[in-house]
């Protein structure tokens, strides 16, 4: 997961830069000098001027993003919408140390080398075609993300695919063919996660969290396979068409990449690498187990003593066990990873994504992320599909900056209350709702799975802004057509 020195798709605009630096200030300062909106508390007005603030910070990089992501714990207690403590709580969200963990990991696997081996294993099962490489590498995220969380899929893939783009880069000659590989590459894993992970009630956290809510408010037992019976038709279109939009339109894939990809020593026989060592071995356990782990969590949970056991938890065991742990080399006796290996990680996306969780549990607390769903209450007298599709751009637009668990937990109330008048049925609307919010691409704090392929260093905010607005919209699109035509035979309340 270090960075790479493939060069970024395009350099930092300083004029651009300049421009957002201004645009972002004035924003935040209109909310100050502004009065709030009708319905919305002054608290929430300033919350939305920070995260207007912090979007345009994020896409033209005034200042480094990661300085950008502290901005919650300046602004926010100034102005009194929160206190200091309060704020800075995300930033030790769980999930941040899942991240470090992983990380962590990352750095034991690419120490031994045992990237090449195992991208030597992908490669060897997926050919050597480039477009279709990167298919190989989305439909096995988007399966692993079926059954274990999006983060650990893109986790465990993520330390394959850099390798996979190392080994070609050294190969070939053309740095912007090697650029458009490797976005597609990266940014499919990431948005083949976020879309596996719809395809079950386990995938994903919004859809457990709609489940509850259907059996609490309608009495409604959504059981996985029906779940399954409405989501995987979204999962089995919106792959290959996700697939065909990075390779063929956004980042066209050369064909003459394959060349490269047959000379690169990643198509050298098993044997030519050689016996795993025993340093290799023991990385290779860690990293077995905690996929082991994380893939049977829920069941672990329900034995006594290992209640408290938690994806993060996972991660860091796994990862202090490399520091803990002999290589067992005698040439060169040591633990399998030292603090001096483990510095190189990429620490400001841990600060990116706290900050996206401060910035988003102050709009949850300010009523703003109540006050946006709200509004769209007054869309009630259009059309059912109208209404449909304006509600899945809504969500896909909130979830950018907003967790998805956070956004569905805040729309799933509104949606009851205005189903009567859209001619669609409260329960495929929150379907809807929990369906698209699983959609965000554009942004790294929009996911976890985009951040940690941004961590690499290959890919650019811009880039991933780019692709993420063609993914939004086919998202919109496919969400309310699966809604449409299906959800009625699944919800059949008339």
């Amino acid at each position: 997961m270090s960075p790479s020195p493939v060069a970024p798709e395009t350099l930092r605009n300083p004029v651009v830069a300049r421009l957002g630096l201004v645009a972002g200030l004035a924003v935040l300062l209109a909310t100050l000098l502004l009065p709030a909106p009708s319905g919305l508390s002054p608290e929430g007005w300033w919350t939305l001027g920070l995260a207007l603030m912090m979007a345009i910070w994020w896409t033209t990089e005034p200042v480094p993003i990661g300085i950008t992501a502290l901005l919650p714990l300046i602004v926010l207690p100034l102005l009194g919408v929160a206190g200091f403590a309060s704020v800075a709580a995300p930033y030790a969200n769980p999930l941040v140390f899942l991240f470090l963990g992983g990380f962590l990991m990352a750095a034991g696997i690419r120490c031994w080398q045992l990237h090449r081996r195992l991208a030597h294993g992908v490669l060897r099962l997926m050919g050597s075609e480039p477009r279709r490489l990167v298919l190989g590498f989305m439909l096995a995220c988007a399966f692993l993300s079926l059954w274990i969380s999006n983060t650990a899929a893109v986790l465990l893939l993520l330390p394959v695919a850099t390798s996979v783009i190392d080994a070609v880069e050294s190969c070939h000659d053309d740095p912007a063919e090697m650029r458009r590989f490797a976005l597609a590459l990266l940014l499919g894993l990431a948005y083949s996660a976020s879309i596996g992970g719809t395809g079950t009630l386990i995938g994903t956290p919004p859809n457990a969290l709609l489940a509850g809510y259907l059996w609490e408010t309608h009495g409604i037992d959504l059981s996985f396979a029906a779940w399954s019976a409405l989501a995987m038709p979204l999962v089995i279109a919106f792959l290959p068409l996700a697939w065909l939009l990075l390779t063929r339109l956004l980042f066209p894939v050369s064909p003459r990449l394959e060349q490269a990809i047959r000379q690169s020593h990643l198509t050298r026989d098993l044997a030519a690498l050689g016996p795993m060592p025993v340093s290799e071995r023991r990385v290779a356990a860690i990293f077995c187990a905690a996929a082991l782990l994380w893939s049977t969590r829920p069941l672990l949970n329900n034995i006594p003593g290992l209640e408290g056991l938690s994806d993060p938890g996972i991660a860091l065991i796994c990862a202090a066990a490399l520091f803990l742990i002999p290589s067992g080399e005698a040439a060169a006796p040591r633990r399998l990873l030292t603090w001096a290996e483990a510095q190189n990680i990429p620490w400001q996306v841990l600060i990116l994504f706290g900050g996206g969780l401060s910035l988003a549990t102050a709009m949850e607390s300010s009523g703003l992320a109540f006050w946006i769903g709200d509004g769209l209450a007054g869309l009630g007298a259009l059309p059912g599909w109208v209404f449909l599709l304006i509600l899945t751009a809504s969500v896909v637009v909130l979830t950018e900056l907003v967790s998805n668990t956070a956004t569905v937990a805040a729309l799933l109330p509104v949606v009851a209350t205005i189903a009567a008048g859209t001619g669609l049925d409260a329960a495929a609307l929150s379907a809807a709702v929990a369906m698209a919010a699983s959609c965000a691409f554009m942004l790294p704090v929009a996911t976890p799975p985009n951040a940690l392929v941004f961590a690499t260093g290959h890919v650019t905010i811009a880039a991933m802004l780019r692709a993420g607005l063609a993914m939004n919209v086919l998202s919109i699109l496919l969400v309310t057509a699966t809604v449409l035509f299906l959800a009625p035979v699944l919800f059949a309340s008339g």
